[in-house]
């Protein structure tokens, strides 16, 4: 009788301790950043290869670049609606410089969902957000947001690194679906909302469904630099011109090439630029 109560025991506690992997709460350092792994460490599986995603997004949008010791709230959405990986979520994130340091400030504002690590990789001190085991079932899909302070003027190019999980919940490490992903921001030379000195910005139609105009004027001979982004920060389509002064339109086909959602136009001038939010509808 003693030898069957032990054998239960047993079970009973790796049960437990096999369930706790995940949805317990995260651990840090397995972004798949450098000089870590990532959560098919312990999950078995290939990185990428499920039918869903880890997507980062922020608002406002980063996607001409983090403006020094500004807030922006981050989101980690990780999807993955083919059953029974839709059934719990978990995920891992760091914001890092180059060097492999922290980069900013994270904050938590769901501390029902979220909670900071760290982890220490090659003397470095890393802050992670992870999840907390609480809420995270979805289904289909997770989104999980925090608070990312940009650094100092002067810091560089910022790296977000994340991973995700799609698991089906069964206490096991097998049968999990991992993503990761990666996502360069860099420091912005002026204000996200500062606009050139030497155009004047029309953006119509917007929403728009086939054909987009694109009205400035230049007071002078200048370089243009005209880019769209998504909402990660992805650069789908830059044009580059050497102009001289006069007034100009751009006419740029979205139809069958933009999918619908909301993108960000820039103009930029020489060394300004001014910002704009379009809708693909």
């Amino acid at each position: 009788m003693k030898k069957i109560t032990l054998m239960l025991v047993g079970i009973v506690a790796v049960a437990v301790m096999s369930f706790s992997i995940l949805s317990s709460g995260g651990k840090a350092g397995y972004t798949g950043s450098p000089s870590e792994n990532n959560c098919t460490t312990c999950h078995s599986g290939t990185v990428n290869s499920g039918p869903g995603s880890v997507v980062i997004t922020s608002s406002p949008s980063l996607a001409a670049g983090y403006t020094a010791s500004t807030a922006y709230t981050i989101t980690v959405t990780v999807n993955d609606n083919v059953a029974p990986n839709n059934a719990l979520f978990g995920f891992d994130f760091e914001a890092l410089f180059a060097s492999g340091a922290s980069a900013g400030t994270l904050a938590i504002t769901n501390a029902t969902l979220t909670k900071l690590l760290n982890k220490t990789v090659s003397s470095n001190v890393r802050v992670n957000v992870v999840q907390t085991g609480t809420d995270n079932v979805g289904p289909d899909t997770q989104a999980f947001s925090f608070t990312w302070t940009a650094p100092a003027t002067g810091s560089g190019t910022v790296t977000f690194y994340a991973t995700g999980m799609g698991a089906d919940n069964t206490g096991g490490t097998s049968g999990d679906n991992t993503y990761k992903t990666a996502l360069d921001v860099l420091e912005s030379t002026v204000g996200i909302n500062e606009a050139s000195d030497n155009a004047n910005l029309a953006i119509y139609p917007n929403p728009v469904k086939e054909t987009l105009n694109m009205n400035y004027s230049l007071t002078s001979a200048s370089k243009v630099q005209i880019n769209v982004y998504s909402l990660d920060g992805k650069k789908i389509s830059v044009v580059e011109k050497e102009l001289t002064a006069g007034s100009y339109n751009e006419r740029f086909n979205v139809k069958n090439v933009l999918a619908k959602g909301i993108y960000v136009v820039e103009l930029r001038v020489n060394d300004k630029s001014t910002v704009e939010k379009i809708l693909v509808d």
